[in-house]
């Protein structure tokens, strides 16, 4: 009997989550970047994803982070008005504009605890950042971030950087059934490796990690050889079709923009 059946039990709200599809051109189409999880995680132990995890305390952003950025705009591509029907999402106690906020954060913060590619800007002059100011940030940086003795604001405050959002473009949004005792609402991003950086030392949560087609993904995973959750197999399912229908990267991110599924 799970949490919905029982009578007068409240079910487990969805916790907000993101999720990044980190991929670079390759000689034929695309490769994404993916990782295997350590035994040792409570959520998808073993199973090959991506990089991304959920919203905590630290994607709540000083307000001048979000400087030229339509945070209103962002609530109507993401959904965050409200969460379906009966999803029992913690979206809802949010405004749609800080919901979209901290799943935005979450997902550049994530990915560079996890990869060490930073997904940031320049403050003042708008550009990338510097790949050399990424690589000379101290070694224990995004340890500091996951133990929360650092936050994600401050580090890009300190350093005169902002996100960058007009990197990620939203790819798909899937939430765990009702019923469930670990459940999540997760928004998908599909972003384009920026140049000058590479995915380095995974974090403790990675096993192993590499970059592969979408396509050899799925063939490894009717193999047998790789464990995909329904999400993650959905995510290159999608991406192998819009690599086959677009021949230009532009045209793979437009494909995905309206993809918000659930």
């Amino acid at each position: 009997m799970t949490t919905a059946d029982r009578p007068g039990t409240e079910p487990v709200p969805a916790r907000l989550a993101s999720s990044l599809l980190l991929v670079r051109p390759a000689a034929e189409g695309i490769e994404v970047f993916a990782l295997r999880r350590a035994g040792s995680m409570a959520f998808s132990a073993h199973a090959t994803a991506f990089p991304g995890g959920r919203v905590d305390p630290a994607d709540d952003l000083p307000v001048h982070l979000w400087q030229g950025v339509d945070l209103d705009d962002w609530a109507r591509r993401l959904g965050t008005d409200a969460a379906p029907e009966g999803a029992a999402s913690h979206m809802d106690e949010l405004s749609p504009r800080d919901a979209a906020g901290r799943l935005l954060a979450a997902a550049l913060r994530e990915t560079y605890e996890e990869t060490g590619v930073l997904l940031a800007l320049d403050a003042r002059t708008g550009t990338a950042v510097d790949p050399e100011l990424v690589r000379s940030l101290p070694e224990d940086t995004r340890e500091r971030l996951e133990s929360h003795d650092l936050a994600f604001g401050d580090l890009l405050t300190e350093h005169g950087l902002v996100p960058d959002t007009a990197a990620l473009g939203p790819w798909s949004r899937w939430i765990t059934p009702v019923g469930g005792p670990r459940r999540y609402d997760t928004v998908f991003f599909v972003v384009r490796l920026p140049e000058g950086q590479e995915p380095e030392r995974m974090s403790s949560e990675a096993a192993s990690h590499g970059w592969a087609s979408p396509e050899a993904l799925l063939n490894e995973f009717r193999s047998g050889t790789v464990n995909l959750m329904t999400p993650s197999w959905w995510q290159l399912r999608r991406l192998s079709a819009a690599i086959q229908d677009s021949t230009d990267w532009a045209g793979v991110v437009a494909l995905g923009l309206s993809l918000i599924h659930i």
